[in-house]
């Protein structure tokens, strides 16, 4: 007959293997016989939860870990095993107490690691950004160079606004993957943080040379376009940021999803230079990217093509390539490269690999994939039906816009439910419908209740203004508008004027 330790041995050897090959059902069978056959064995209850986590029965793995914690509870493994049981069923409390027991008895180097980064993000969640700092930089000693680690931290200089400290993080990720764009979009939005404009535009140049073409460099182009027109107010950039999505559409080969955010984005441009049927056009092919990609959908239309570039332009950017490739080159030319090689006792320099001319790729030729399953994000879905509010109420078609600002109702992002409460009583206004007047208070109502519930809550009390000023109850705005810091407070008393003086009616 067996010894009974060896049998619980080869049940959990049998449970461990059984999870290494993805067999999570059969690994935690075998770990639940090992618990039957010795119940105070650590061991078998870190295999059941294991087990439970990738089948992701989060509540039975906790229970698990906190087994084997109490069989071994100087372990601090065991506690660090509960603890990531916790965080990733976001019970953070209990996380962080486990964490600390396990920092406090020592546990493996690999858990040690993970546990600094998870409390890196659990600290960048509730808001404590140096302490997310401190834990981010202790995984980083243990680790060394790591790229999540090093976003992470980057993300968090950006919040705090220390964009010295997050451009040296940038260049921390360059230098490790110098071909990865990821380092240099981290630089770029920290040079648009601080609007360093001019050093933004190089940062999208070092990235088209040194990385290879990608949406995320597209993307943060047409960026930049947007962000220079908040600064001189020049249409020019609208054009030249739609150049750059069709670009991006044209070269980058994009995924479905991509072709949805190009969409968007050239909505949300269309939008702003008030061209409502082009706005629409744009995201009816978002909801139908794979056919309006394959069937060549044509995002810029003959008036919005910026202006080509003059011979001129382009006989100056030949010779910047010349001379860049013969500084390159350093004391010879390209030509003088290729004479300074000796032929051979013939004359020929047959020793020389031929190298055939790769044959051009077929234009037009990539295709998504139509019958492929599309996944909309809450986003994407919230910022498409911001969108055609914004182009039906261009068209004064009031009927429409209830319709999407009803859809806005529905968002799981507050600012999204209150522009749709909003612009559906607006548009009732609009539309003369005989309750909009009794509509307009159940709103100022609910505005005030969320203002009660949370006295943070500043675009609550944005809108509840705007409810006012529709309603011509001035004096109850103006006296709102009194308790906002004075950033706020100036564009909304301006707003209000301009409603007095029948420049809003």
């Amino acid at each position: 007959m067996p010894d009974s330790n060896e049998t619980v041995s080869q049940l959990l050897a049998d449970s461990r293997l059984a999870f290494l090959n993805q067999q999570n059902e059969k690994a935690l069978s075998l770990a639940k016989q090992a618990i039957r056959r010795e119940h105070k064995n650590p061991e078998a209850y870190k295999c059941a939860g294991n087990a439970c986590m990738s089948l992701e029965r989060l509540d039975d793995a906790i229970t698990n870990y906190s087994q084997a914690v109490l069989c071994d509870p100087n372990n601090g493994n065991r506690h660090y095993d509960l603890g990531y049981a916790y965080a990733t069923n976001e019970k953070m409390a209990h996380a962080l107490k486990s964490f600390a027991k396990a920092e406090e008895l020592g546990c493996a180097p690999e858990n040690l690691t993970q546990l600094y980064n998870i409390l890196g993000i659990i600290c960048f969640d509730i808001g404590r950004f140096d302490d997310a700092l401190v834990n981010l930089e202790k995984a980083e000693q243990l680790v060394g160079i790591d790229l999540d680690i090093l976003q992470r931290k980057a993300v968090i200089y950006g919040i705090n606004s220390d964009i010295r400290n997050g451009l040296l993080t940038a260049n921390q990720i360059k230098l490790a993957a110098p071909s990865l764009y990821i380092g240099y979009s981290i630089a770029f939005k920290l040079l648009i943080q601080a609007k360093r404009f001019d050093a933004a535009r190089k940062e999208l140049e070092k990235a088209k040379k040194y990385t290879s073409a990608s949406m995320e460099h597209y993307y943060d182009c047409v960026t930049f376009e947007l962000e220079e027109y908040k600064t001189d107010h020049n249409k020019d950039h609208f054009g030249a940021a739609l150049a750059i999505i069709v670009e991006a559409l044209t070269t980058a080969q994009p995924t479905v999803n991509e072709v949805v955010e190009s969409y968007i984005n050239a909505a949300e441009i269309y939008l702003q230079l008030e061209e409502p049927v082009i706005v629409i056009n744009c995201l009816n092919a978002a909801l139908n990217p794979a056919m309006s990609f394959n069937n060549g959908f044509e995002v810029v239309t003959r008036e919005f093509i910026p202006t080509e570039l003059s011979e001129y332009d382009i006989e100056e950017m030949i010779e910047s390539d010349r001379v860049r490739i013969a500084e390159d080159l350093g004391d010879y030319g390209l030509e003088e490269l290729v004479e300074g090689v000796e032929p051979d006792e013939e004359g020929s320099r047959e020793y020389f690999t031929e190298i055939e001319d790769e044959p051009e790729a077929a234009q037009g030729s990539y295709k998504l994939d139509e019958e492929a399953a599309i996944e909309y994000s809450n986003k994407n879905l919230d910022q498409i039906n911001r969108l055609y509010v914004g182009a039906y109420t261009l068209e004064k078609d009031f009927n429409r816009v209830i319709d999407y600002a009803r859809k806005l109702q529905a968002s799981e992002a507050i600012p999204s439910v209150y522009m749709g409460k909003y612009t559906e009583v607006n548009a009732m206004k609009e539309l003369g419908q005989p309750d909009a007047d009794q509509k307009y208070q159940e709103l100022i109502k609910y505005f005030r209740k969320a203002m009660i519930k949370d006295p943070t809550d500043l675009l609550a009390v944005t809108f509840r203004i705007q409810c006012y000023i529709d309603m011509r109850e001035y004096t109850e705005a103006e006296q709102l508008c009194a308790l906002l810091a004075e950033e706020m407070r100036e564009p909304l008393l301006e707003k209000i004027n301009e409603a007095k003086t029948g420049g809003d009616s």
